[in-house]
């Protein structure tokens, strides 16, 4: 083998490494931007409960509102059992039906869906009663 081509064998398989380290880096960091979102939504949802017990809309609203500009999301909306969003920061969305509302877990849930992360849970109220969901919506 000439000293020629084992220099280029040799900077190709640094560059094939370096494309490696930067790819699993990149995986790595978004993994953890998607949990950090997850345990926020679920630390919100729990925040929520003393606010939705008021009844309120304009007040949930605000607080939505203060929220979205805080966390610097794209949307935030709060849905009852039925998945009828009662509060959000889209207006064309506000008392639309969601599907995807009417079904939540105790902990948050993130998907990635056309460059939006959606982030879904539970709010709970009175220590077991489920009271609709919380859904926040970021840019990927």
């Amino acid at each position: 083998m000439t000293p020629q081509l084992r220099g280029i064998i040799i900077a190709a398989m640094v560059i094939v490494l370096l494309v490696v380290v930067i790819f699993g880096a990149n995986l790595r960091t978004s993994q953890t931007r998607v949990a950090e979102l997850e345990r926020s939504v679920d630390a919100m949802s729990e925040a929520l409960e003393s606010n939705v017990l008021t009844d309120s809309p304009e007040k949930l609203q605000r607080i939505l509102t203060d929220v979205a500009k805080a966390g610097n999301y794209r949307e935030v909306s709060v849905a009852d059992n039925s998945g009828k969003i009662i509060a959000t920061t889209n207006s064309a969305r506000l008392a639309t039906q969601s599907d995807a509302m009417k079904i939540s877990t105790n902990k948050a849930k993130a998907q990635k869906r056309d460059g939006v992360i959606i982030i879904r849970r539970a709010i709970i109220v009175a220590g077991d009663t489920r009271y609709g969901n919380l859904e926040i919506r970021v840019a990927e």
